[in-house]
């Protein structure tokens, strides 16, 4: 005779002190460094809940947890190694993907232009710059007065925003893409377009296999898991 399944934990939300913490089975639930899973903003609790409430094993399953798994880094991580993230951060502006254009072939260069330059006349516009234009393969390097005002701007960020910057920009590899994207500019679509261009330029000129559309696949989940956290914060 099999045994029976343990039923699975209950997970409720509770507002304290102006927090919303989760607890499961009416205990509160901790981070890895033993700290409470609170948050400040209560759509996110709520998104972070039903992430729980959606398992159906025992123990939770975090790769499938995006809200949870981005809550623990700004819980655990942010406040520790915030100086090292705004440095990760701010690396991409050196090799600025959206200012790396093509020498050839006309229509990959045109392509880049239509697509990634009203990114860059926001970028300019929103935080008062001239970002440099590069051609070919070897990154160049923006001016540090440049970036500067986009340095000021990520280290103004909270903790909560300041991981949704580090997470949309790594996925995007663009800092200028990263912001468009926290500042509601554009979508996670759009910024997927932008940032996986060549690629797409390439698949349709030769199509995709499989490990391509499952590479796609991913970023634009990642990236629709960023377009969401940055709604959540309000």
């Amino acid at each position: 005779m099999s045994a029976l399944k343990k039923p699975l934990p209950d997970y409720a939300m509770k507002e304290e002190g102006g927090l919303y913490a989760l607890y499961r089975d009416g205990e509160m639930m901790k981070t890895p460094r033993d700290l409470p899973l609170a948050v400040a903003h209560r759509k996110l609790a709520e998104a972070m809940l039903h992430e729980c409430l959606a398992q159906t094993e025992e123990r939770l399953d975090l790769r499938k947890m995006p809200m949870v798994q981005m809550t623990l880094t700004v819980l655990d991580i942010a406040p520790l190694q915030r100086g090292n993230i705004i440095d990760g951060i701010m690396r991409y502006a050196d090799s600025e993907l959206v200012c790396q254009r093509a020498m050839e072939p006309d229509d990959l260069m045109q392509e880049q232009h239509r697509v990634w330059q009203p990114f860059l006349d926001w970028c300019e516009a929103r935080f008062n710059i001239g970002l440099l234009l590069g051609s070919g393969v070897v990154p160049f390097q923006q001016l540090p007065e440049t970036l500067a005002p986009l340095r000021a701007y990520v280290e103004s960020l909270d903790d909560y925003r300041l991981i949704g910057v580090s997470e949309a920009v790594g996925v995007s590899s663009s800092l200028v893409l990263g912001l468009a994207l926290a500042t509601g500019y554009a979508d996670a679509e759009s910024v997927f377009n932008a940032a996986e261009l060549e690629q797409l330029w390439q698949v349709r000129k030769w199509g995709a296999d499989a490990e391509i559309q499952e590479r796609h696949a991913a970023i634009r989940r990642d990236l629709d898991d960023c377009q969401s956290w940055f709604s959540l914060l309000g």
